[in-house]
């Protein structure tokens, strides 16, 4: 067999080895920013659920009612 030729199979053969691995890698890599993106939408929305009653909690009783408005007011503006 020549050896020039045996030589190039062998390069081609690395060669895809390597593009495969690549392409495997940059899969797990966009499936893993996946998950992160969403655990960070949950926790985004228990936090504001969190920030909401720590609020209503601290204002005096009388100015719940007009904190609980402006509440609404934001939650309706960012849907």
């Amino acid at each position: 067999m020549n050896p020039q030729l045996l030589y190039s199979l062998l390069c081609l053969a690395f060669g895809a080895g390597g593009v495969y691995f690549l392409i495997k890698q940059s899969r797990k890599d966009v499936t893993g920013l996946g998950k992160v993106v969403r655990g960070e939408t949950k926790k985004n929305n228990s936090r504001h659920q969190n920030v909401m009653l720590a609020l209503m909690l601290l204002a005096p009783p009388e100015q719940r009612e007009k904190i609980a408005e402006l509440l609404r007011d934001v939650r309706e503006d960012s849907e």
